[in-house]
Order: structure tokens, then C-alpha cells, then sequence
């Protein structure tokens, strides 16, 4: 009777233990984005990235036998509110973030996350000063896997510099870190290309009228308009010049595809040439299962957004396996020290400025189709 006793307690004692483990909290990353204010359409486009990539992993079991969950918080691609959210995702003690999307956002919410202990990745923030500030001595916690600014007008400099499609640009630029950071870059390589810079104009964003801009441009008769401008901005400043019947090639940071498709199907962005981090039609097998996942969910190609944010939380997932902890610092020495196959299928490290974005996709209008024109490794 006493080793029946025995047996049964035994027995609740495992099932206890058994319901323990089921039970145990959550692994929460945070995300810092834009869901309202000028990147609210490419934040949701992130987030179709990040919600497949957390779908995998807990289908995969989870990390650490416990299921990932994520916290989104609106940073409206502002600096102050990205401060705040930064400091919440702190109070709800997330592992690990992905974010903050926009340069001005992110560059905001360094300090706050270093003096946390917890790592902060983004594939979507291009402004030079976050590699300038970022790796061992500087900001340990802050990593990216997309190239910056300078180094996809590097490599687009040395296209225009070859090829020597353009003998001169003028410049537009939304008034923010992205905006002034990617014009700085595009000047800097636009000089060794032999490419003349003949204006450059910046804007606040969410401007509605591009009017007086596009006159002036006009005016200039460039060969090409280099534009570094997100959201609503760039989409009203091309659906403004079709209005106006400008009929010039665009290059730096435009968009080729996405919600700019019905410009270039109308012959509106012929001839343009854009530096980018990511391209729907990069064949290779991991890429081509990505595409289509987004497409059966979302009816719609992924874009760099999407693959951005889908890497990132892949980036940390890998990380906390690795260290098998999710303590900040942790997590923080094992992205430093991994070996991450992106979804393009190229094999990355982080280098002394904790970035991993070696890869720069040239793209390219011809026909009223986008194609790939080359994928430049950078330095």
C-alpha cells in the first residue's frame, strides 16, 4: 500500500514537473517600427517578415523547449517616440529586438539598449553613422545585416563609374538621417563615377506638393534623379512627376517594384538604376520557399523590409541557440561570433562594426520589367 502511495505521489510529481515545463513563460523579442507616420505600409511589410519567422521557429519547437512571442510597439519613425518605445521594450524585459526600422529611429535607440545589455538588429536602417557606431569600443549591442548607405552607393558608384550610364544627377532627399545620410553618400561616389551632382533638394516628410521641386529639376535637365525617400514621400514625388510628364531615369535609393509597379508598367521609371538590399527574384532555393510563403499569406511578393525583419529575428533565434541563454550579453557575444545563411542564401559573419551586410543588389528598369543588373559583395 505504501509503494502505491509512493508510485502515485511519484507519478503527480512528474506530471507536475511535466505541466511546469509546458507552462514556462514565453520568449519575448521586441519590435520597434513605424506602424503609423511615414513607413506605416513598409512596417507592415516588416512585420509580414517577422511574424513568418517567429511561425517557423515555434513550429520547430520553439527556442530552448519555450514557445517565442513578439512585442510590437509604434515608434512612428520618430526619434522621441522610438526613445519611449525603446524604454518599454526594456520595462517588458524582451530578450533581444528588431528594430527600429528607420535611421533616425534606430540611431535614437542605441544608447538606451547598450545601457540595457540587450542586443538590437535590423535589416532595414541604412544610415552610415549606425556602423560608424557600432562593434566593440563603441556600441557592443547594436548589429545590422543589410549594408548602409555608403556601401550600396559604393557599389552603385562603381556600376554608374563602369557602365557610364549617367554624366549627371540631381539630388532629392526626405529632411531626416536617411535622407541626408544617403545624399552624403551618393555626392561622395557620384565624383569618382564622373557623375556631376547639379542640384540636391530636401524635404520634410509627409510633404504634399513636389511641384516646385519637380519644376526645378525639370529646369536642370539631369540625366538621372537620385532619390532617398521612404513611404508616402516617394511614392506622391513619382506619381507627381508622371503628372507632370517628367520622363527621367531614377537612381540612389529608389524603389523598383513594390507599390512603385504601376509607375514603372506606365513607362514612368525606365532607364532607372537603383541600389538595394534585396530583390523577390534572387534564385536560390532558400529564396525562392521565402517567396513563396509571403505570397500564400499575403498575396504579394516579399520586399526588403520583409526579408529584413524575416533575417533578423532568424539572426537572434540562432543566437540564443547558440548561447543557449537569453541573457542579453549572451546572445549579444554569440550574434557577434555566428555564421548566419541569409535567405539569399549567402553565408555572413559580423565584422568589428557588428554588421553583416556585405551584399548590395543593383537593380535595374528596362522594358517596363525590373531586373537584377548584379549582387556586389562590399567590403
Amino acid at each position: 500500500m505504501r509503494a502505491k502511495m509512493l508510485a502515485a505521489a511519484m507519478a503527480v510529481g512528474l506530471w507536475g514537473i511535466g505541466m511546469a515545463s509546458a507552462q514556462q513563460p514565453p520568449i519575448v523579442i521586441g519590435v520597434s517600427t513605424g506602424q503609423t507616420g511615414a513607413v506605416a505600409v513598409a512596417a507592415e511589410w516588416e512585420l509580414w517578415g517577422v511574424n513568418l519567422a517567429v511561425e517557423e521557429i515555434n513550429a520547430a519547437g520553439g527556442l530552448l523547449g519555450r514557445k517565442v512571442e513578439v512585442l510590437v510597439m509604434d515608434n512612428k519613425c520618430n526619434p522621441s517616440e522610438a526613445v519611449n518605445v525603446a524604454n518599454k521594450l526594456v520595462e517588458a524585459k524582451v530578450v533581444a529586438i528588431e528594430g527600429a526600422h528607420c535611421s533616425s529611429a534606430h540611431l535614437a535607440s542605441m544608447k538606451i539598449i547598450a545601457d540595457a545589455k540587450i542586443p538590437m538588429v535590423t535589416g532595414i536602417a541604412s544610415n552610415p553613422q549606425i556602423t560608424e557606431l557600432a562593434g566593440p569600443g563603441r556600441n557592443e549591442y547594436s548589429f545590422r545585416i543589410s549594408p548602409s548607405d555608403s556601401a550600396m552607393m559604393e557599389a552603385l558608384g562603381t556600376y554608374l563609374g563602369e557602365k557610364k550610364v549617367f554624366k549627371n544627377a540631381a539630388i532629392i532627399g526626405e529632411d531626416t538621417d536617411f535622407g541626408r545620410g544617403g545624399a552624403d553618400a551618393f555626392k561622395k561616389v557620384a565624383e569618382k563615377a564622373g557623375v556631376t551632382v547639379v542640384s540636391t533638394d530636401f524635404h520634410p516628410q509627409n510633404t504634399p506638393d513636389f511641384t516646385s521641386i519637380l519644376t526645378r529639376i525639370q529646369q536642370r535637365r539631369p540625366d538621372a534623379i537620385a532619390t532617398f525617400q521612404v513611404g508616402g514621400d516617394s511614392i506622391n514625388f513619382l506619381r507627381q512627376a508622371m503628372q507632370l510628364g517628367v520622363r527621367i531615369p531614377y537612381t540612389g535609393r529608389i524603389e523598383l517594384g513594390g507599390r512603385n509597379q504601376p509607375i514603372i508598367e506606365a513607362g514612368g521609371m525606365e532607364k532607372s538604376i537603383s541600389a538595394w538590399t534585396y530583390n523577390a527574384t534572387i534564385d536560390t532555393p532558400s529564396n525562392k520557399a521565402f517567396v513563396e510563403k509571403i505570397k500564400a499569406k499575403h498575396k504579394s511578393e516579399p520586399y526588403l523590409q520583409t526579408w529584413g525583419a524575416y533575417d533578423s529575428i532568424r539572426v537572434i533565434a540562432q543566437a540564443i541557440k547558440d548561447a543557449n541563454s537569453t541573457e542579453g550579453p549572451k546572445i549579444k557575444d554569440a550574434i557577434k561570433n555566428m555564421k548566419f545563411t541569409n535567405v539569399m542564401g549567402k553565408t555572413v559573419t559580423f565584422d568589428d562594426h557588428n554588421s553583416a551586410g556585405r551584399f548590395v543588389v543593383l537593380q535595374t528598369v528596362n522594358n517596363k520589367k525590373v531586373g537584377v543588373a548584379d549582387i556586389v559583395e562590399v567590403k
